[in-house]
Formats: structure tokens, sequence, C-alpha cells
């Protein structure tokens, strides 16, 4: 998705009072930036998302894009599956976000917008469910319950797409920071953003990850991509394909 100069994010570049970080009118506005300069890989991420979809998505097919924000992985299916006739459910609860969303050109009458809690998604007959970002967002308790939920309402033959931060050590989040100074981030918007997440934002180790899918019903979960702190990952209900 493409942004102008007056989308650039500075939203944290002057001193202010921090309250948690929401997904809300001005962040929606900045959200393309703010997120190619702070999630290593992420275009990489958006346009292989849309690969993955392509392989599975079939003529009159399901996918869903849970937590959704402005679309970008909807928008990549859309391009990865040309013509084919399906359903894309895409959802948030951020009014702001789909708002946003609704106002882009790209996107046609497959899509379906939804303004909902993801955990009150019904999942059934899916072939695709694309969790990007999503899961950090969520308390811990509700994590595994949700991809019970995905789990049953999958296909057999269908896949799950998750993208995360990852609790990854000091090391690799030096870098992180490193990366996000290399992108114009001052030292004042780096710790004010990360103020505003800490309450928000709670990662969770690859392994911890890994262990999750199983717990959930899924047969295998591999990470498919990995930069720094950040990773994706594939999980099947009937293991590899």
């Amino acid at each position: 998705m493409s942004n102008s100069p007056s989308a650039r994010d500075r939203l944290f570049d002057e001193p202010r009072q921090l309250v948690d970080f929401a997904f809300d009118e001005a962040v929606a506005a900045v959200f393309p930036d703010m997120i190619r300069r702070s999630v290593p890989g992420y275009e990489t991420v958006v346009a292989l998302t849309g690969l993955l979809t392509a392989r599975h998505l079939t003529q009159g097919g399901r996918c869903y894009d849970l937590g959704c924000s402005l679309g970008a992985s909807t928008l990549a299916v859309l391009r990865a599956i040309g013509t084919t006739r399906c359903e894309v459910i895409a959802v948030d609860n951020a009014s702001a976000m789909l708002e946003e969303a609704r106002r882009l050109p790209e996107f046609d009458d497959r899509v379906e917008w939804v303004e909902t809690d993801v955990r009150e998604v019904e999942i059934d007959r899916a072939q695709v469910v694309i969790l990007n970002y999503v899961l950090q967002f969520l308390p811990p308790e509700d994590r595994l319950p949700l991809l019970r939920r995905i789990c049953a309402g999958l296909s057999r033959d269908g896949v799950l797409i998750v993208s995360e931060k990852l609790d990854a050590g000091g090391y690799f989040g030096g870098l992180h920071l490193d990366f996000k100074r290399a992108n114009g981030y001052s030292e004042l918007e780096v710790s004010q953003k990360r103020a505003a997440l800490e309450n928000v934002m709670r990662v969770d180790s690859e392994d911890t990850h890994l262990a999750r899918f199983r717990d959930a019903g899924f047969g295998a979960a591999r990470v498919w991509f990995r930069c720094l702190n950040w990773a994706s990952f594939v999980a099947w209900p009937e293991g590899d394909p």
C-alpha cells in the first residue's frame, strides 16, 4: 500500500503525556509508514502471505484476515489469486483502521469488512486464516482459545499464517532498536513508543508459539520467515502438507 510524505509517522517525535497505544485515527493515518519503519521484513511477509494463501485458496473458498488493520495482507491475497472468485473476510475492531481501508480503491467485492473483536469471529469452512501481528496484542490467556477455534474452523488441507514479534533476548532486541534508528526514529520516539506499548503488547518466544500451535490441535507448525526478533509461522491442521 502506498502512502505519501504527509503520512510519515511523527506521533512520538515530541515529549507527550503517554497513554497506552491504541489503533485510533492518528495511528491509522500514518500506519503504513509506522509499520514499515518498525517491523523488519514487513513488506516481504505481506507479499509472501499472499503467495502462501494462493496455494490454498480455491474458487469459492474462504479466507479470514483477522486483525486486518488497513488490509495490506488482504490486498496481497487479491493480487496473488488474480481473478479467483472467493471470500476474504477482513476483521478488525479498530473502526479508524477499517474506515481508512474502505476508502482505498484497490479492494473489490470479494472482500467483506467486519468490525468486531477477532475473538468473537466464527471461523467456518476456512481454507486460510491470516493472523499477522495480532496475538501479541491479545491477553495471553486468550491466545490458545483463539487458536483452537481457528484450528476447528479450518479445512483439513487449510493453513494458518501467523506473524509476531518474539521475545528473543537482548541481542536481537538491540538490533531491532538499531533498525528503527536507521529508519529515522529518534531516541525520544523509540522510548516513548516503547512506553506506550508496554501494557498492550506482550510477546512470546518462538518455542512458546510452536508449543501453543500443538496445544491448539495443529498437526505441524514451522517458521517460514525470521528477521531479528520478528518471525512468521505456518500451521497445518493435518500435519505437513
